[in-house]
């Protein structure tokens, strides 16, 4: 029940981390659409057979040799950690058979892992520990990197909230997922934040209701001058963004959150 290492560690030379990992989400995002009907159903018992999900396996492997120590700025870093975190998620789905929902599969997110520039990373880990700058977990509550950790030193800082609108947990309520560049991710971001709000946020007579990230989340979206500021950048002009200006409570009320899969299977 320990950890499920998807990309063969075996060094295949240094590459630029950056561009392996955009090739990387790239790949796994073609195998995908590939074996997509047009009702959005997936065929994943040809996906995981494919020559596709088998280049795409490859880009995996190549993170092995990328270069960590060249992720010097902000925007790299979150760049490159959006990419290989949603290209984990598919790659997970995949290589475990799951056809109903990732939470049917023990500690999904604590197993599921690559083997990135020589240090191991679990959705977990790059989740809470570098996206949220080592925030404390819901179960267990606590920091996945002790400071002594060497993954500690490629954290996200300060964390940008907006990356909860830019990955998925595989869940169908989860926002949808492109590949992100490191010059172009903070208008990325932005984009996927509005579309996300938009969607998610809704008005049920007076009281405000929102996707349940943003109660998981909350303490994420201080640093954005509270959970009220954040969805009046975001929201559009309507009555939800009408009501909130007006003084409404954000988020007074939470939609269900549906985990069946975000790409539900054939049969």
């Amino acid at each position: 029940m320990g950890r499920v290492l998807l990309n063969d560690p075996a060094h295949l030379g240094v590459v630029e981390a950056g561009p392996a990992a955009e090739r990387l989400q790239a790949a796994m995002l073609s195998a995908l659409g590939a074996h997509t009907d047009l009702e959005g159903r997936v065929d994943y018992a040809r996906l995981g057979a494919s020559a596709e999900f088998a280049a795409a396996t490859e880009a995996a492997r190549r993170l092995g040799g990328a270069r960590l120590d060249a992720l010097t700025r902000r925007e790299d870093r979150l760049a490159f950690w959006l990419n290989v975190y949603n290209a984990l998620v598919l790659h997970g789905i995949v290589r475990l058979g799951v056809r109903t929902s990732v939470l049917r599969v023990w500690n999904f997110f604590g197993r599921v892992s690559y083997r990135v520039g020589g240090l191991t990373f679990s959705l977990d880990d790059i989740e809470h520990g570098l996206l949220r700058g080592n925030r404390r977990r819901a179960l267990p509550p606590l920091r996945p990197f002790g400071s002594r950790d060497p993954r500690l030193a490629l954290a996200v800082t300060p964390p940008d909230p907006r990356y909860h609108c830019a990955v998925t947990c595989g869940a169908a309520s989860c926002p949808p997922v492109g590949i992100y560049r490191a010059d172009a991710v903070d208008a990325q971001l932005d984009l996927a934040a509005r579309n996300f709000v938009n969607q998610e946020v809704a008005l049920a007579g007076h009281r405000v209701l929102c996707s349940r990230l943003f109660k998981w989340y909350r303490e994420d979206f201080e640093v954005a001058g509270g959970l009220g500021t954040f969805l009046l950048r975001y929201l559009d002009e309507g009555p939800v963004r009408a009501a909130l200006a007006a003084g409404a409570t954000p988020c007074e009320g939470f939609r269900p959150y549906r985990w069946t899969l975000q790409h539900p299977p054939l049969t």
